[in-house]
């Protein structure tokens, strides 16, 4: 499960993998750098509120042991701004405030939204689905069905006479015990499938820190729900999140899904608000990367 934002309806963004593209075609996907993916990201945090240009010296470069300068900052919006446009969008876009910063006007609709793409076992590949509303409702989770392998019957010893009563019966035994084998496999295999995609919400809640709920973006098993919950708490003190009732919290980690270490780390939490109907309102995303590989123009 990962954050994208729908900006005017136009265009995608994709802070995971530091793209913007067109909602209905794949092959207009655009790579930004990071230093230009941690700037509209904090613009969309701060949409109708100006950003001045220190914050995005200390939130974009200094925070990553990066250089900040003016240029750098300049060369990063004009860069955004001519990848909205080469999407198609005729707007003003990124606002520039002289002599202190930049904003996205709050006229702009910007939707935040949950992409969840999980591969189900068919007979031709899957396409990607994304989810039409900004609310945790997985369209597909992984799920493993049994599969009963069937005893191998015995083929009947070809005879020259005709079978006797409890031969026939001996022989109808083994039959029956396979069908019924079967059918309890099936049963049990629907049931399960039934409990996932009825509530696959349940499987990515994980605990409560204070009143807010605490998810994962997949599944936490029982021998490391504990470290999952520890690495989500001591995030929140670092970026001093607080939780506010009715909020949910939406918590991934390299350190956690990586089995092993690469010395980087890249941890993402989303501070979600929800409606009456547990519906998200909208999404604050916090980042934490230290990760080199693209910060360049």
């Amino acid at each position: 499960m990962q954050m994208i934002y729908l900006i005017e309806n136009q265009i995608v963004f994709n802070p995971e993998d530091n793209s913007l593209s067109l909602p209905s075609d794949t092959e207009s996907k655009i790579t930004v750098s990071n230093p230009a993916r941690r700037i509209l990201s904090l613009l969309i945090e701060q949409h109708g509120i100006v950003v001045e240009r220190e914050t995005f010296f200390k939130k974009v470069w200094d925070d990553y042991g990066l250089t900040a300068s003016n240029n750098n900052l300049n060369h990063c919006i004009s860069k955004l701004r001519k990848v909205v446009s080469t999407l198609g969008y005729t707007g003003e876009f990124i606002i520039t405030v002289p002599k202190v910063g930049f904003i996205i006007k709050k006229e702009t609709d910007i939707t935040a939204q949950f992409e969840l793409n999980v591969a189900q076992e068919r007979t031709e590949p899957a396409a990607e689905e994304t989810s039409a509303l900004p609310e945790i409702t997985p369209s597909d989770l992984p799920h493993n069905e049994p599969q009963a392998t069937p005893a191998p019957l015995h083929e009947p010893v070809e005879q020259s006479e005709t079978l006797t009563d409890t031969e026939k019966i001996n022989y109808k035994y083994p039959f029956i015990f396979t069908t019924f084998l079967l059918f309890s496999f099936a049963v049990w295999g629907l049931y399960t499938l039934h409990g996932v995609m009825t509530d696959p919400k349940a499987r990515l809640q994980v605990s409560k820190i204070g009143d807010c709920d605490l998810y994962s973006t997949a599944p936490v098993s029982m021998s490391r729900k504990q470290d999952f919950i520890q690495l989500a708490q001591n995030f929140i003190l670092k970026n001093k999140m607080t939780c506010t009732p009715g909020n949910i919290f939406v918590f991934q980690s390299e350190q956690f899904t990586t089995p092993i270490n690469t010395g980087s780390v890249r941890d993402f939490m989303a501070q979600c608000s929800t409606n009456d109907t547990h519906k998200i309102n909208i999404c604050i995303s916090y980042y934490a990367n230290d990760r080199t590989t693209h910060d360049k123009f």
